[in-house]
């Protein structure tokens, strides 16, 4: 009795393994694995990003941007980190995408509201343009839209 129970959960195994493999390209099963974080959409792309930012790992969060050195987009991008950095007690409270559909070409709308004990909740708008590579979705552009 105790073989078969064993069978029978190896096999079960073997049936998820194959369907994941069978579902997904062995590169996108490969860097899921390499890495939990890997998201295979824009949308949890950009909600990684943003709770890195929040949890002050900004190095990590640099690495889903693939910006030129010194343009406006790495100058958005350095700006937040350096309030963040300056600001312990300033965390997010809500990320908000504003696009119904996500269209990539026209940019993805969200709306990140910012808490701290001190500060009432005030809310940053951007536009994030992301890119599809070989590592996963990769923000491409991001652009503050309007502070309040």
């Amino acid at each position: 009795m105790r073989n078969s129970r064993f069978v029978w959960f190896l096999g079960l195994s073997l049936f998820c393994l194959v369907t994941i493999i069978a579902l997904k390209t062995p590169q996108a099963v490969k860097s899921a694995l390499a890495d939990p974080h890997y998201g295979d959409s824009p949308q949890q792309t950009i909600q990684h990003f943003w709770k890195l930012m929040d949890v002050r790992q900004t190095d990590l969060a640099g690495e889903l941007l693939i910006t030129t050195e010194g343009s406006l987009d790495q100058k958005v991008f350095k700006d937040w980190e350096t309030r963040l950095n300056k600001d312990p007690l300033l965390s997010m409270q809500k990320l908000e995408f504003m696009n119904s559909d996500l269209d990539l070409s026209q940019g993805v709308v969200v709306r990140v509201y910012w808490t701290s004990p001190i500060e009432a909740v005030q809310y940053v708008t951007f536009s994030i343009n992301l890119k599809q590579s070989e590592k996963g979705w990769r923000i491409e552009r991001i652009k503050q839209i309007n502070n309040s």
